[in-house]
Formats: C-alpha cells, sequence, structure tokens
C-alpha cells in the first residue's frame, strides 16, 4: 500500500510492516493511535495493568490483593468499634487476624466492624426488653403476694440492702442476676431480721460531715435528673408534678435524701 511507503516507516522492517497492514493499519500513524485508545481503556500501558496469576501462585495474588486495599499487616487496619461492643484487646487481635488472613481491605474490615455494631445493639436491646417484660411479670406476681403491703415491704428491704453498704448499683446488678420478685423477697428477709430501727440509724442519717447544702444539692441534681428523662419523670411523677408512690430507685433516694435533710435540720447541722 502506498500508505507504508519506506519513507513513512523507515524505523520499521518488513516483516513488523506487513504485520501491521493485516492488522488493517492503512498509516503508522494509525497504529500509534489505535495504542493510545487501547491504553486509555485499558487505564494505562500494557507493563502497568495486573495480569492475572496461576492459580498456585500466592505471591501473584498477595500483590493482587494489596493493589486492592490490604494493608501489609494486620497493624494496618484501622478499626472502630462503639462503646460497650463488648471488643477487649484479645478480640480485637483476633478480628484483625482473621481478617488479614481472609484477605480483607481495610474499607472491608470497617464495614464488618459497623455491622458488628449494629449487631450488638440489637442484641442488647432485645436483652434488655426481654428483661424489662420478666420484671413487670414479676413484680405483678409480688403485687398479688403481699397486696396493700407491697409498697411497705419494697422499700423497706431496699433500705435494709442500702443498711448493709450496698451502692445502688450492686442492686441493680443483683435484680439482673436474681429477678424482681427474688430480690425483692430476699431484701424483705434481711429487712425483717435487722428491724426498722437498724435500718433508719443505716439509711436516713447523713454521713459525718454531710451539710444541709450537700444533700439539698443531691436532691436537685436528682430532681434535674427525673426532668431531663421522660420515662424516669413518669415513672416518679403523677399529675402536676407530685411524687407517686414507686418501686424505682430514684423514689427510694429521693425518700432517704429528704429524711437525711430532715435529720440535718433537727440536729442544726
Amino acid at each position: 500500500s502506498q500508505h507504508w511507503s519506506r519513507h513513512e516507516a523507515l524505523s520499521l522492517d518488513d516483516d513488523s510492516i506487513g504485520w501491521l497492514q493485516n492488522k488493517g493499519f492503512e498509516n503508522p500513524q494509525a497504529a500509534i493511535t489505535s495504542q493510545r485508545e487501547l491504553e486509555k481503556k485499558m487505564g494505562g500501558p500494557p507493563e502497568m495493568l495486573q495480569k492475572w496469576p496461576e492459580s498456585d501462585d500466592t505471591d501473584g495474588f498477595e500483590a493482587i490483593h494489596r493493589r486492592l486495599g490490604k494493608p501489609e499487616n494486620v497493624e494496618g487496619y484501622k478499626v472502630e468499634f462503639e462503646e460497650g461492643a463488648a471488643v477487649d484487646a484479645d478480640t480485637l487481635k483476633w478480628f484483625k487476624e482473621s481478617a488479614y488472613g481472609q484477605n480483607m481491605t481495610n474499607a472491608q474490615v470497617q464495614g464488618m466492624a459497623l455491622s458488628w455494631n449494629a449487631e450488638v445493639g440489637r442484641v442488647q436491646a432485645e436483652q434488655e426488653q426481654a428483661l424489662k417484660i420478666k420484671n413487670e411479670a414479676e413484680e405483678t406476681e409480688l403485687r398479688n403476694a403481699w397486696g396493700t403491703k407491697t409498697e411497705e415491704r419494697l422499700d423497706y428491704g431496699h433500705r435494709a440492702l442500702l443498711a448493709h453498704g450496698l451502692e445502688e448499683e450492686t442492686i441493680d446488678s443483683m435484680q439482673a442476676a436474681m429477678g424482681s420478685k427474688r430480690l425483692a423477697q430476699f431484701a424483705a428477709s434481711v429487712a425483717d431480721t435487722m428491724g426498722e430501727d437498724t435500718i433508719a440509724a443505716h439509711t436516713d442519717t447523713p454521713a459525718f460531715g454531710t451539710t444541709r447544702e450537700q444533700v439539698q444539692n443531691s436532691i436537685d441534681e436528682l430532681a434535674g435528673e427525673l426532668k431531663a428523662d421522660k420515662e424516669r419523670y413518669d415513672k416518679y411523677y403523677a399529675d402536676h408534678g407530685v411524687p407517686k408512690e414507686s418501686t424505682g430507685k430514684d423514689f427510694r433516694k429521693m425518700q432517704q435524701l429528704e429524711a437525711q435533710l430532715r435529720e440535718l435540720i433537727k440536729v442544726g447541722a
């Protein structure tokens, strides 16, 4: 073809010119343009493209995983779990090592962490709801057994546990482990053993050095917490902001603080 004159392709031998002509290129410029377009579509020249390795080429596949985003080592993973997701240092180490062994990218690992956070939240919500239903059912059984004495017995037992030095958080943990009914029965039996005078001496009398201002501040702080939390507020207050009888720890704590304040006023502290 006149398009492939020696003058136009001095750097090509006859064999190369014949090969290009068989491919349908009319001139050297057409061959160059075709190559450039091919590189654009493929993302780069042939030497820059990742070749698919043989099935037993471990290093070849490792190179692919690295290009996709797998870090050089397990410490390269940036994993963030939400607070309360029950992931300790050993679990986190296992999580990263497992991800590395499965050739996961950083983005994939973070996605798994987000899924874990969501699943833990779902399980916790279900457990809390189940515990709430269980406690409500047990409280109903208790009220059926104790009748009109229920509130008195509940308060009596709770103050007995406080008199033994138990913190509110500890009592809550006991309730979660024992259930509302068993804890109430246990606390009431402790109260019967101690007697009202002993309980009052331990719960209504403020600690040595406590001032009226400190107790009043505690009362104001508790009242503020109740107003900021609708569920706690509704459980504690009846209509028009008047405290109502309650089995909740907020009601019992307020009773204790008010008793301490009265005691301090009485002694002029």
